[in-house]
């Protein structure tokens, strides 16, 4: 009886944060592992995931968060979308990095996982500094980056087609 409540409550609690509703989600997942930890039948381990995710979507405590979530993902290495909901609190922590490296170990367990592949499009790639030797911050690095990309995108412009091109085809 205690697991089908709490597997319905952590239905419920996935259908919430679908719907972005992440406060009612995080009280979903709460009362799932509060459950789980009366009954004696273990932590569910996603159940405890999305807690840290909706945690760091509705309040400050995003340290707190990130521990949960790591925590979830040393529990159970081999779900990627677990690492899913560690980059997000991660980029909620302007942690930019370890989240692109925490959505990459997702992707090497599923590399066509949708969410992890449109998490690691929207937070982009950035290239490497013009001169490795200098920050990527130096004043010198970003007029050169900044011209590379000026060079970059004349580039394209002429290896693209033109609208006039594509109408007299």
């Amino acid at each position: 009886m205690p697991a089908r409540r709490s597997e319905a409550a952590y239905k419920k609690g996935l259908e919430a944060v679908a719907r972005g509703e992440f406060l009612e989600a995080l009280a979903l997942f709460e009362a799932c592992i509060d459950i789980e930890s009366h009954s004696g039948s273990g932590l569910p381990i996603a159940a405890m995931s999305y807690y840290g995710l909706c945690l760091s979507l509705v309040s400050d405590r995003l340290a707190e968060a990130r521990d949960i979530c790591e925590a979830a993902v040393e529990a159970a290495p081999g779900d990627p979308d677990l690492y899913l909901n560690l980059g997000r609190v991660c980029q909620r922590q302007d942690d930019r990095a370890h989240a692109f490296r925490t959505y990459i170990r997702g992707l090497r367990l599923d590399p066509r996982h949708p969410a992890l592949v449109e998490a690691v499009r929207r937070l982009g790639f950035r290239r490497r500094p013009v001169l490795g030797f200098l920050p990527r911050h130096h004043p010198v690095n970003r007029v050169l980056g900044s011209i590379r990309a000026l060079l970059d995108r004349g580039a394209r412009r002429r290896t693209s087609p033109s609208a006039s091109t594509l109408r007299a085809a």
